[in-house]
């Protein structure tokens, strides 16, 4: 495959925006990327557009989509009662078809808005033994790389959590070679939300699997209160004497983190991932970025399963921290789309592979018509930040195959499909 780009942002050390180019595909991975344009077989004209590395989404929950625009009667007050009169509820409520259909109509959304990479927490106990194989039928219905893992909670008891863990165990050591493109992690859903030996016993696991553990850290305050009240301090020290940071780390939100734990990630190299229109959304606050870039924590971004658009999630981000700091030139839009890119990638170990366009990654593109204004290399970053959406995405090419245009939509994904998402959506609305 060879791509003829008009411009392409490439997210290389340099960050490198380079005009009229071609990169050259062999194997599914990139091998060239030289100056002016080339023809061949199989060739990709994005002469006329931007292209940038596929997308990747550090955090996200799947199994909400069947949530938007249910008719909920809870009105929380807090963000523990979203936990409890929402989250929960559909948690109790969802069956290994709903795991399944919603991880496939999620995948179907990021493909078709440029997401190539993902990073999903489950969370449905009454489909275990079996929930992560529903949840990778889904995801391997197309053809979008993916992190999967059950979501570890103790909240009804700790032989909950420990089935969670095994459901962890299982798929990794187990299930997770039929797949291509899908793989396991570990997951604790929250400190508050487990106890000292459910951590120990997830890290144990993790080790000995070489995966990360995905964490929600001091996203709400309830996270902080209970650990002081439990542990006598904040959750980051108390974790670390746990040996939590034992394992490699992807802490989601951090939005309660102080700087005083923030050092303590850093020196753990802990990767975080950020979520801001969840956090507004949830209204918990605004993770202080800033201090974590000052401790060169690494950063990638998510939407935690909110907003199918991670253009517009890189856009909350560049609005919040302005806003946050009451300067309209307080934070560089160009770094939103780093975090959604390169950053995301080595959130979740994987930059050696994907997220920037050059020699030995994965070929992994979409390209955009932004209209009819010029782009310059300067300002490309910017433009696509400050206006593109995942209307503007004319294809997503995961490996060197184009896997979605507008006109042909998701490879793999059919009109029925969709329709069965949408049905198992009314009938868990009519449980809930």
């Amino acid at each position: 495959m060879i791509l003829n780009a008009g411009t392409l942002v490439t997210m290389n050390d340099e960050r490198e925006v380079r005009k009229e180019v071609h990169v050259v595909v062999e194997n599914g991975e990139v091998v060239e990327v030289a100056d002016g344009y080339e023809s061949g077989e199989e060739t990709v004209d994005a002469r006329d557009e931007v292209v940038i590395p596929g997308l990747v989404n550090c955090h996200t929950h799947m199994y909400a989509l069947p949530l938007r625009g249910a008719p909920l009667s809870a009105s929380p007050e807090s963000f523990y009662e979203a936990l409890v009169d929402i989250w929960w509820e559909v948690d109790e409520a969802f069956t290994e078809r709903d795991a399944r259909l919603s991880a496939l109509g999620s995948c179907a959304e990021m493909l078709a808005g440029g997401v190539t990479t993902f990073c999903d927490n489950y969370s449905g106990p009454n489909t275990l033994p079996g929930a992560l194989d529903a949840v990778a039928e889904g995801v391997a219905a197309t053809p979008i790389r993916g992190m999967i893992t059950f979501e570890t909670t103790a909240r009804n008891s700790e032989a909950e959590a420990l089935d969670g863990i095994e459901e962890n165990r299982r798929f990794v050591r187990e299930a997770e070679d039929e797949y291509d493109r899908v793989s396991g992690h570990y997951c604790l859903h929250t400190l508050f939300t487990n106890s000292e030996d459910v951590v120990e016993e997830t890290v144990d696991h993790a080790l000995a699997d070489d995966r990360p553990v995905q964490i929600h850290l001091e996203e709400g305050l309830v996270d902080v209160h209970e650990s002081i009240k439990e542990y006598g301090e904040r959750p980051v020290p108390a974790l670390d004497e746990m040996g939590f940071f034992d394992a490699d780390v992807i802490a989601a939100h951090c939005v309660h983190s102080t700087e005083r734990e923030i050092g303590i990630l850093a020196d753990n190299d802990v990767k975080v991932a950020h979520n801001p229109y969840s956090n507004v959304n949830n209204a918990v606050g605004i993770a202080d970025v800033e201090t974590m870039a000052d401790h060169d924590l690494t950063i990638g971004i998510g939407d935690d399963g909110w907003d199918p658009d991670m253009f517009e999630t890189m856009r909350s981000a560049a609005g919040i921290h302005k806003l946050k700091d009451n300067d309209p030139s307080g934070f560089d839009n160009a770094k939103a789309l780093e975090w959604a890119t390169i950053g995301s990638a080595a959130v979740l170990g994987m930059a050696d592979r994907v997220g920037s366009i050059e020699p030995g990654k994965r070929a992994d593109f979409v390209t955009l018509d932004l209209g009819p204004n010029p782009v310059r290399p300067g300002s490309a970053p910017y433009y696509v930040v400050s206006a593109a959406s995942r209307a503007d995405v004319t294809r997503t090419v995961v490996g060197g195959e184009t896997v979605y245009t507008p006109e042909d939509g998701v490879r793999g994904v059919d009109e029925a499909d969709m329709a069965a998402v949408g049905e198992a959506s009314a009938d868990l609305w009519e449980r809930l």
